[in-house]
């Protein structure tokens, strides 16, 4: 009457079908990683608020202010430099402003444009570094606002020396800002 049905026929192609299904469905690809990735990274950013690299920290660690001058406000910055190997600073020749027209990552780069900028009428150019390490190369070093707001004019007004925004901008090292 009945007939029985033999399942044990279906197997073979239950297992294949599965194992298409499984192959096809779960397939990974690159904009799968990517769009994981940015996911991953903007969670993180809403959650510090910052970077959350080391160098992005030690930027922000930075302060920036306005320096008073007279009249004239200038741009400012705060932080703690190193002396570069033969990049003509020192503890002792720094003052509390210094006027810095370069900053780059590599020394070899701050070392060319401090070359420059001796060989272009400023002899007193050095170089200093932060802790990421950022060289700053520094056209001089000055005790008071009005020395550091007329070294600032004179080089924005400089056609020989090219600025990027940031720059030029006044650095205090942190140890004389107290």
């Amino acid at each position: 009457m009945y007939r029985r049905f033999n399942f044990m026929r279906l197997l073979p192609v239950a297992a294949a079908l599965t194992a298409t299904l499984l192959t096809v469905s779960c397939k990974t690809s690159e904009s799968n990683y990517r769009q994981a990735y940015e996911t991953a990274v903007a969670k993180n950013r809403e959650a510090s608020g910052v970077d959350s690299t080391i160098y992005a920290r030690i930027r922000n660690s930075a302060q920036t202010s306005d320096l008073i001058a007279g009249s004239d406000t200038l741009p400012m910055r705060t932080e703690y430099v190193g002396y570069t190997e033969n990049g003509g600073a020192s503890r002792e020749m720094l003052k509390r402003y210094n006027v810095v027209v370069g900053q780059f990552k590599q020394k070899f780069n701050a070392r060319e444009m401090r070359a420059r900028l001796q060989a272009n009428g400023y002899p007193d150019a050095f170089i200093i570094h932060t802790r990421e390490p950022l060289y700053y190369v520094c056209t001089a070093t000055c005790q008071t606002p009005q020395e550091a707001a007329t070294a600032l004019e004179k080089v924005k007004t400089d056609k020989s020396i090219v600025l990027r925004s940031p720059l030029p901008f006044i650095l205090r090292p942190a140890h004389l800002a107290r």
